[in-house]
């Protein structure tokens, strides 16, 4: 295990997405690691995905069994140790920008030269940040000059036909024959969707960052266990989507309306758990239904 320079910043960053990964997948001492699956999974080559392991080897969080490959070595699922990887600059700043973009202060198009001034940060994490939210499809670099927002959910038009998108995509996910949720992870999901409810029932409100990631997370692991590689990526470009509308519109969201969905969420998870996934897919429609009928109605009030 190579000890003679200093991690990078992208292994760190990898490091981080691993151990969130593992929180959300619910992971326990033993579970194996697969460090291709991953290295596809978060689009990058097996080089610092191997790195990123052998930094969480070194804190004892997970370990390399000769010819075996990587298993956690810990319960890793309870998110305990996310915070040894503090959040990099290069993220806090993909999400100021996408915060500042949801709310219309960064236009469509937008230079380096003005993110630098705006952020006064260095160029360099500048377009970090930039190439980093064009692999997720947020972002291009435009010829010549600049770069240029992808049309985002920033109409009730645009909303609806990402909604419709959604149920025929995610209700195919549940329909697919290899489909198999993950007994330690289903377990884990449904237990944090129980937790932010009695957290909102107490305190009447949730971080943003908390709900957004929840939200999001459900949606993508329901996807993942279906084994359909496409199917899961049109779920995460959805998620990307939504993450500029999301974040605009959360602070009008009330307590009753997350609590809403977050009963809905572990009602859908339970019927995948006990096999009824016919339940799970009227549930699941029903689920994005109800908002994209007050999408419609809002478009026709409109009209």
């Amino acid at each position: 295990m190579s000890t003679e320079s200093s991690p990078s910043a992208l292994q760190i960053d990898i490091a981080r997405q691993i151990l969130l990964q593992a929180q959300k997948e619910g992971w326990r001492a033993g579970h194996p690691i697969v460090e291709k699956t991953l290295a596809t999974m978060f689009g990058v080559s097996r080089t610092p995905m191997r790195a990123a392991l052998e930094i969480l080897a070194t804190k004892d969080l997970v370990r390399l069994i000769p010819n075996k490959g990587f298993v956690a070595a810990t319960d890793l699922g309870n998110g305990t140790y996310i915070e040894t990887f503090s959040e990099s600059e290069t993220e806090r700043l993909k999400q100021q920008i996408l915060r500042d973009r949801s709310v219309g202060t960064i236009p469509q198009e937008v230079s380096e030269n003005e993110l630098t001034e705006r952020y006064g940060i260095a160029r360099g994490t500048i377009r970090k940040a930039l190439t980093q939210l064009s692999s997720q499809g947020l972002i291009h670099r435009q010829r010549g000059h600049g770069w240029a927002f992808v049309d985002s959910l920033d109409s009730a038009e645009s909303l609806a036909e990402s909604y419709r998108f959604r149920i025929a995509i995610e209700l195919a996910g549940l329909a697919e024959p290899n489909y198999r949720a993950d007994p330690d992870a289903l377990k884990a999901l449904i237990a944090e969707h129980e937790s932010m409810f009695d957290q909102i029932n107490a305190a009447g409100s949730i971080s943003r960052d908390s709900w957004l990631k929840l939200n999001a997370s459900f949606h993508e692991t329901l996807a993942t266990w279906s084994g359909n590689r496409f199917i899961l990526q049109s779920v995460r470009m959805q998620n990307d989507l939504r993450l500029l509308r999301e974040s605009s519109v959360f602070d009008r969201l009330r307590p009753e309306r997350m609590e809403r969905s977050l009963k809905e969420h572990i009602q859908i998870l339970r019927y995948i758990g006990s096999g009824e996934i016919e339940f799970a897919q009227l549930a699941l429609r029903r689920h994005l239904e109800s908002t994209l009928q007050k999408v419609e109605d809002r478009i026709r009030s409109e009209r």
